[in-house]
């Protein structure tokens, strides 16, 4: 009988297999992969159904029910590379509720089964999946990076007893809300957005005196961004002091570069993953700063309004 594996990245391919067992159908595929297969021991091989978490078990039979094709191939793992991706997943209260709010994992397939089981869950859903049964994803390979997904499970409300919610990094994320901001940007005012090359302005002995996040500028206006992982009332209150301050520093800093930002017009930015919707009104109407956030698989920018006659923007990357 015919069938289709895959390997890592690569094309899938075809073989006529002859044994009975997951076992013979290992050792036959790193035969006919020996370049990449060789060097490893049998049991280093794993194979699984293309969609399921499962390892397929050495021992079991493989007959003619054993159904694979080109779009469903078997899919052949080594221990020595699983593909890693990050994703956000949403939130739930104590009593199994669903949170406006996501936390992003980073996961190989073994992390991602084991994530599966702890919970009980069925799976994971895409937030955007407006079918009337959304598909169920079962297996990190039906992830797609940077998304946003929801949990599938019978009963949401053991998912309290479970999960420990775990923060990773969340700067690519947020230098990415920068990305859309800039490209905004750049299609608003018809010219190119550029980095300014240094974040960080010294006084006279070189005393560090104000960082920023990132500085970008367009014509005759500096960009001043702050990236959070979360915004607080504190956090946009101490953006807006240094966005009056920065002015006062240019005139005491001893750096040449930031000398030539003097008497341009400074507009402040703040990008959070997660920005609650108050604090995105006080932002934009009462301290006229621009905002960026994700926001079902895309990255929203909201404008004040006197800077557009239309303030809000949504960008895919």
């Amino acid at each position: 009988m015919d069938i289709w594996f895959k390997y890592k990245k690569g094309e899938p391919a075809v073989i006529s297999f002859k044994g009975k067992t997951v076992n013979a159908l290992k050792k036959q595929i790193k035969t006919e992969l020996k370049n990449q297969l060789g060097k490893f021991d049998i049991t280093q091989i794993t194979l699984r159904a293309s969609g399921k978490h499962e390892i397929l078990c050495a021992e079991m039979l493989i007959d003619e029910g054993f159904a694979t094709s080109y779009n469903e191939p078997v899919v052949v793992e080594t221990e020595n590379y699983q593909e890693t991706k990050s994703f956000c997943i949403q939130c739930y209260d104590n009593e199994g509720a669903p949170l406006n709010k996501f936390e992003q994992f980073t996961m190989r397939d073994k992390d991602f089964r084991g994530f599966l089981k702890r919970l009980e869950a069925r799976g994971l859903e895409n937030i955007d999946d407006d079918n009337e049964v959304p598909k169920i994803i079962t297996s990190l390979e039906g992830i797609q990076t940077n998304k946003y997904y929801r949990i599938s499970a019978s009963y949401l409300t053991a998912v309290k007893n479970v999960v420990a919610w775990t923060k990773v990094e969340d700067t690519a994320l947020e230098d990415e809300t920068t990305l859309a901001v800039k490209n905004f940007i750049s299609k608003k005012f018809k010219s190119p957005a550029k980095d300014f090359p240094n974040r960080v302005m010294h006084d006279e002995v070189g005393k560090p005196i104000m960082e920023w996040d990132g500085i970008f500028l367009c014509r005759s206006k500096v960009f001043l961004c702050e990236s959070k992982h979360k915004i607080t009332k504190e956090k946009l209150e101490m953006l807006v002091e240094r966005l009056k301050d920065f002015p006062e520093k240019l005139k005491v800093t001893k750096d040449v570069e930031f000398k030539q930002l003097s008497n341009m017009e400074y507009i402040g930015v703040a990008c959070a993953t997660l920005f609650p919707i108050e604090l995105r009104q006080k932002s934009v109407n009462e301290l006229g700063l621009i905002i960026a956030y994700p926001g079902g698989g895309r990255y929203c920018i909201d404008l004040p309004s006197n800077m557009d006659e239309f303030h809000n923007w949504c960008n895919y990357l």
